[in-house]
Parts: C-alpha cells; sequence; structure tokens
C-alpha cells in the first residue's frame, strides 16, 4: 500500500520526561518534530559516497550547459541572466535534501524487548521520567489511515565509507551514523502541514500504549502523581494559567519630547 510501510512487528519504548507525558495524555497527540529540531546536524543528510555520486551528476549538467555559455559571448549575447541560472541550479541541488527531509515530521522510538538503563539515564536525568511500552503494529494503528504515514527501522551507517544503499523510499529519513547505534531507533514519519514546522498529530491512546513505566529514579509522590494523571484521578482546579513574568523586558523607559 503506497505510504504504509510494512515491517516485522517488535516492542517499542518512548522516554520522556514528565511535561511532555502530561502534554501528550492532555493532547491525545503524538508530537512529529521536523528533522531540524532534533541534536544532530547530519539529519536530512546522506551518506558521502552518494553526495559525491549526485555532485557528478549535477556537475555533468552544469558542464553541458558551459559550451553554450561561450557561444553566447561570442555572438554578444547577455550572460547575466544564463549565470543566474547556473548559479541557482547550483544552490538548489546542494541544499536539495535538506529542503525535502524539512518537509516531514519525525516520531521517534526506541526498538526493545527490556527497558534501557542507557535511555532512562539519557531523559531522566531530574528523576522523573517516563516510558510509554507499545510495538510498532500499536503505534501504525493508533495514527490511523494518515496520508504519508511511514514507519520504519533506522539503519546505521559509517556516512565516511560506506557505499550507497538502494531500493528504499524516503533514504534520508530513515539512516544515522553509527554513533547512534545505541538508540536502536524507529521512526514514525508524516508529512508536516507547514514544512519547518512540527506537528501533533491525534492518536489513539488506548490502542497505542501497552503499559506506562516510571524511572527508576523517582520518587514516590511523582509516581503516585504519574499514576493519578493515568487514572484520571487528578483534581480540576479551574484557575487560570499564566506565564512568567520574571524574565519580561521592562515595558518602560526614558521618555523626553523634543516637540
Amino acid at each position: 500500500m503506497i505510504g504504509m510501510l510494512t515491517i516485522p512487528d517488535g516492542k517499542i519504548w518512548r522516554y520522556m520526561d514528565l511535561a511532555k507525558f502530561a502534554a501528550l495524555l492532555a493532547s491525545r497527540s503524538l508530537y512529529f518534530a521536523c528533522p531540524n529540531q532534533l541534536n544532530d546536524p547530519y539529519e536530512g543528510t546522506l551518506p558521502r559516497s552518494h553526495v559525491e555520486a549526485e555532485s557528478k551528476i549535477f556537475q555533468g549538467f552544469v558542464d553541458q550547459m558551459l559550451p553554450l555559455r561561450a557561444q553566447f559571448i561570442e555572438r554578444g549575447i547577455p550572460i547575466e541572466s544564463f549565470d543566474a541560472s547556473l548559479d541557482n541550479y547550483a544552490a538548489r541541488a546542494a541544499t536539495a535534501h535538506q529542503e525535502v527531509a524539512v518537509k516531514f515530521g519525525l516520531s521517534c522510538w526506541h526498538e526493545s524487548d527490556y527497558e534501557s538503563e542507557a535511555m532512562w539515564k539519557l531523559y531522566s536525568a531530574s528523576g522523573q521520567a517516563v516510558a510509554i511500552e507499545s510495538t510498532i503494529g500499536q503505534l501504525r494503528a493508533s495514527l490511523g489511515k494518515r496520508e504519508g504515514l511511514q514507519i520504519d527501522r533506522v539503519r546505521y551507517m559509517d556516512f565516511e565509507q560506506d557505499p550507497i544503499e538502494k531500493g528504499h523510499r524516503h533514504y534520508s529519513l530513515f539512516i544515522k551514523r553509527k554513533c547512534f547505534e545505541h538508540e536502536k531507533e524507529v521512526r514514525a514519519t508524516v508529512l508536516l502541514p507547514t514544512p519547518g514546522v512540527g506537528v501533533a498529530v491525534e492518536c489513539d491512546l488506548d490502542i497505542l500504549v501497552t503499559a506506562v513505566h516510571v524511572s527508576p529514579l523517582v520518587e514516590r509522590f511523582v509516581r503516585d502523581a504519574i499514576e493519578a494523571l493515568c487514572t484520571g484521578a487528578t483534581h480540576r482546579l479551574n484557575k487560570a494559567v499564566h506565564d512568567s513574568s520574571l524574565l519580561s523586558a521592562p515595558d518602560y523607559g526614558i521618555t523626553i519630547k523634543t516637540k
């Protein structure tokens, strides 16, 4: 089926801090981040072998056009517009993959049959983290028949040495460098309504969530708060919420009238 990549099922985990977990419950939506929001400058890029191969293709086109430029000069035809077109082509070719990548949002999961001590350490520095246990099949089913949805495992490559990997759709969205292998990542991707801006996508949490696990470092009162959130036992306060003004710039200053 177009737009739905089928891979073998497996148990997956989404580790997050308490604030993000509360937001998940409140919105009943999964957040799909734009690749440029993640802390990896290689997101949306390709291995060196792929980039070099594409560079040769783009350079071949330019090389075919350069004799035409020489003919324009010989005949006294202005070349400013011609040069501008070639420069624009070169600039667009250099950023083509990044422009494609920012059209997609990513929801990233850790695949494992068991909890991961390493992932807990990454996400629970304050001891207030939660892990959602799910499966690839449940993730797919919870999002429904959403246009452009792809779910696949990330492949970890040596971006300096590995050859081009062929025959995979949305190639650049599902590869990372080998230094991230510990993440054992499964990704879901969707088309973003606004390129470059992440989006919350409605999902069925009853389908998605197998169980909720709390950090092994969590204090008892935090664990109780998480359980209250999950069971709907929290009290509705019905009071306004205000942003802190502590770091707001002053709204006054010296004013001098000259007329």
